[in-house]
Order: structure tokens, then sequence, then C-alpha cells
């Protein structure tokens, strides 16, 4: 089986696996039991270490080592990427033990967050997980970073789609007051148009 194929056939099983089990198990534990089981959280993160892991299918097999390991990509492009993959880090991770890991995971989600990151966007970790992402796209760039870049987006916003579901089940008024004042992402907040119930 040729590199592509293998890409090609990776991505789409992360693409279904993540629609799968944030659109089935998570979202059933979040309307069942108000959090997330082991299992499921367990499943969860399963999920994202394949997301993150998808890189050793095509680039070179120093990747982890960003610093170090040669790139292609001309000299801005390999600067924006080491900045993009080490400030995306730092960011997501923080952002990640500033809310607690607990809540991270979706295992207990008492209160609606507001604090640090969270003032700018709701969903630091994913944008600035997306951020590390387009560094290593940065770097390596090719079909199947692109299509990394895709596949990890649309898998994130099925984790995002889920979570706010809950949240808004959960805080109602509350949780939409927030969504007014914050954005999913980036940009302007929406008015909680996006919120879905």
């Amino acid at each position: 089986m040729s590199p592509m194929v293998r890409c090609i056939l990776f991505l789409g099983l992360l693409l279904a696996a993540g629609l799968a089990v944030f659109r089935g198990p998570v979202r059933s534990d979040y309307r069942r039991f108000g959090r997330l089981r082991t299992i499921t959280g367990l499943m969860e993160w399963a999920l994202m270490l394949a997301v993150f892991a998808f890189p050793y299918l095509y680039a070179p097999s120093c990747w982890p080592l960003v610093w170090s390991c040669p790139s292609d990509a001309p000299g801005w492009a390999h600067i924006l990427g080491l900045v993009l993959i080490a400030g995306g880090a730092l960011l997501a991770f923080g952002s990640m033990a500033w809310l607690g890991i607990r809540r991270s995971t979706g295992l207990q989600v008492t209160t609606i967050f507001d604090r640090g990151l969270y003032r700018w966007t709701r969903n630091p970790q994913v944008l600035f997980g997306i951020g590390m992402i387009l560094g290593v796209v940065c770097l390596w760039p090719s079909a199947q970073a692109l299509g990394w870049l895709i596949v990890s987006s649309v898998v994130f916003h099925a984790m995002v789609l889920t979570e706010e579901e809950h949240l808004n089940r959960t805080h109602g008024e509350g949780y939409r007051e927030y969504c007014r004042r914050v954005p999913r992402y980036l940009g302007k907040p929406t008015l909680g148009s996006d919120i879905q119930s």
C-alpha cells in the first residue's frame, strides 16, 4: 500500500471515529449522566492521540523533535511553523491546566469558566491545538498535511458542538450569556446564535 493511500485511509478512519465518538457515546454520556464516564473519556483521549500521531505516517521520523528536524520549508515557513507549534503547545496545554484536567476532559462541569484565555475564546485548547497542527503543516507541507489539518478541524468542531449542547443544557441562560460575550473560536461573539440546543 502506498504511503498516500495509507494516509487517506487513516484520515478517513479518523474522521469517521471522531464523528462517531463525539456525536455518539460522548453526547450520550452528557445527556444520561451529565458528565463523561471513564471509558468514554478514555475513548476521547485515544482519539486525540490518534489525531496528533498522524504525522508519523508522512513526516520525517524526527518530526516530534521539530526544533532539530530538517524541513524543506522556506525560512519564513520554518520559523512560523516553530512559533505556531511552541506557542500552540504552551497555550493549549496551559489553558488545559488553567481550566483543570477534570473540567478539560468533561468529567467535572459544575460552573462556567470565563477567566484567563476563556475570556477571549470559549475553546482555547482547540484553537491552539489547531495552531500546533498548522505549525507542523508549515514545516512539512503536503497534501497529507492539508488533509490532517482539515480532518482534525472537523473532529475538534464535532467535539465542541457536543460540549456546547451539554453546557447549554446544564447551565442554561448563564451559558448563553457567556456565548454572547465570548466567541466560539475567534472574532466577534455571535450573540449565542452558534449554540446548538
